[in-house]
């Protein structure tokens, strides 16, 4: 069970780095919020903060369907389920090649002086449907979940590994937000995105691939 939450914890933190529509949003808020108040590690950003739990609510909406789909798949149909674990092989194999292709550069701190700070709950509602809007969050986990869980784990086991997900999330993108208008952390999305981007490709094609090989 530990190697299997530390496998999912390493997916996450790889899929979370590369950038996606939530990513986008906090930068946003945080940008709104430094252009106003100014720069620093705690100033500014509660819509920012407000959007990371919003994210994450979205995020514990989408575990739970897969992990509730999952234990009903199961139990309905086994033949249903290697179906859809190879659908989720494949899907896997296509956001890889995805990531690994995506050679695009990211702007931070470029947000615009006009923009306007925004009150936690504000943020929270923008990065609630932002997620929650979002299928491909869904089809992302119930895919991981597909090739990391066996079928003979129980519902509890796979709530732990849920659990694990929306915890790293939360984490990881309050830390993201913390350390957003530091020098590191923009020069390492301004100048290796792609580097980011090619090695979540790479871990999300072999995890792909592993479905095909392991039968």
């Amino acid at each position: 069970m530990l190697e299997t939450v530390l496998t999912l914890l390493t997916i996450c933190f790889l899929a979370r780095m590369s950038p996606g529509p939530d990513m986008m949003l906090l930068i946003h808020h945080a940008g709104c919020a430094s252009t106003a108040e100014g720069r620093g590690f705690l100033r500014g950003a509660p819509g920012a903060y407000g959007c990371v739990i919003g994210v994450c609510i979205g995020l514990t909406f989408h575990v739970s369907l897969s992990v509730l789909g999952l234990a009903f798949v199961l139990k309905s149909n086994p033949f249903f389920y290697n179906m859809l674990r190879y659908a989720g092989a494949v899907y896997l194999l296509y956001i890889g090649y995805r990531c690994f292709m995506d050679r695009g550069r990211l702007e931070i701190g470029s947000t615009s002086g006009d923009c306007v700070a925004v009150t936690f709950t504000q943020g929270l509602k923008d990065g609630l449907f932002c997620n929650l809007l979002n299928p491909k969050v869904t089809l992302f986990i119930l895919s991981v979940f597909m090739q990391l869980v066996g079928p003979d784990a129980g519902l509890g086991e796979k709530a732990v590994y849920g659990s694990v997900i929306v915890l790293e999330a939360l984490f990881g993108w309050g830390l993201f937000v913390l350390l957003l208008n530091t020098s590191i952390v923009q020069r390492v999305y301004g100048n290796y995105v792609t580097i980011i981007n090619r090695v979540t490709g790479v871990i999300l094609f072999l995890l792909g691939c592993l479905i095909f090989f392991s039968g």
